[in-house]
């Protein structure tokens, strides 16, 4: 692959190069595992746990690209919704994906089609494009799932237990991969 095709592709398509459904395949169910992973990480806290969900999320987005991470999401949440326990803390089916922490499971969705599509635009190769790419997916994140929240439990409640609690753990998660992803194209492209 070119370097100028290198600038307009997720770093997943220069670090498995080729084409194929078998490989977008593998690399959409990859996701979805990455986020099942991330979402058994889990430090109770009500009403909205602690997980590395929301890094996997991004991370698909990021990695993956618009199409692949928007269906690595599509699957995990359907097969959660379905009714296999993937969800924190072995949550699963549609009073969980459409309860109280709803709107930040169907979040993801969003999420991590926009931050594809700003990796497809090269956003992941600038350390400071990827800290702006990772302050709008967790301002999506913690927003739509605030609002969501706030329908169960009110605005206030929903800002102080659903947003406030999260904001130190997320700029750490981002942390890691604004060194992370920028890192690692500079050493794909040495």
């Amino acid at each position: 692959m070119s370097s100028t095709a290198l600038r307009k592709a997720p770093i997943v398509d220069a670090i498995v190069p080729g084409t194929g459904v078998l490989r977008d395949s593998l690399l959409v169910l990859g996701g979805a595992v990455l986020t099942f992973a991330g979402a058994q990480i889990s430090i109770p806290w009500q009403p909205v746990p602690f997980t590395l969900q929301t890094l996997s999320v991004m991370l698909c987005g990021l990695t993956l690209g618009t199409r692949k991470g928007l269906l690595s999401q599509l699957l995990y949440v359907g097969v959660g919704a379905a009714g296999i326990p993937v969800f924190a803390e072995g949550k699963f089916g549609l009073q969980t994906t459409f309860g109280s922490t709803g709107g930040y499971i169907l979040s993801f969705l969003i999420v991590s089609a926009l931050l594809g599509k700003l990796s497809e635009l090269g956003w992941t190769q600038n350390v400071w494009k990827t800290a702006a790419a990772m302050l709008v997916g967790s301002a999506i994140n913690l927003g739509l799932g605030a609002i969501w929240l706030s329908s169960f439990i009110g605005g206030p409640n929903a800002l102080l237990h659903g947003v406030v609690p999260f904001l130190i753990p997320e700029a750490m998660k981002a942390a890691v991969v604004i060194l992370a992803l920028p890192s690692a194209w500079k050493l794909l492209k040495r």
